[in-house]
């Protein structure tokens, strides 16, 4: 089956996809940091206002905290452009790709003392 959209729906789709890939860019990473990565899939739904509703994670990363980091980043995507009517009523699927950097493990008190006596 073919789905066949009108102008106006097919303009208002191509406006979300470039409003939420600029809220989604790639977060920037720095030579010589460990970063922990992934993408997350995510459904949404947009109302009559442009506010991003019911946010679920159709395929997660693997890591609860960059499938929140997703999520937060799609938001950032908010206010989206207003829809034809009956646009509400559509789900949508976002790519989100999203890099954290690896904070250092802190050194376990009275370890240094230890290793060297040993």
């Amino acid at each position: 089956m073919t789905h066949t959209h009108s102008f106006d729906e097919a303009r208002w789709i191509a406006a979300l996809g470039t409003a939420i890939d600029r809220a989604t860019a790639p977060d920037p990473v720095s030579p010589g940091v460990a970063y922990r990565s992934g993408a997350t899939t995510l459904a949404f739904s947009v109302d009559a206002g442009g506010a991003i509703a019911d946010i679920r994670v159709v395929q997660g990363s693997g890591d609860a905290s960059l499938d929140r980091r997703a999520i937060a980043k799609l938001r950032r995507a908010e206010p989206l452009p207003c829809g034809p009517a009956g646009a509400a009523r559509r789900t949508h699927l976002a790519v989100v790709r999203v890099a954290e950097p690896l904070r250092p493990a802190r050194p376990v008190l009275g370890m240094s003392r230890a290793l060297a006596t040993a």
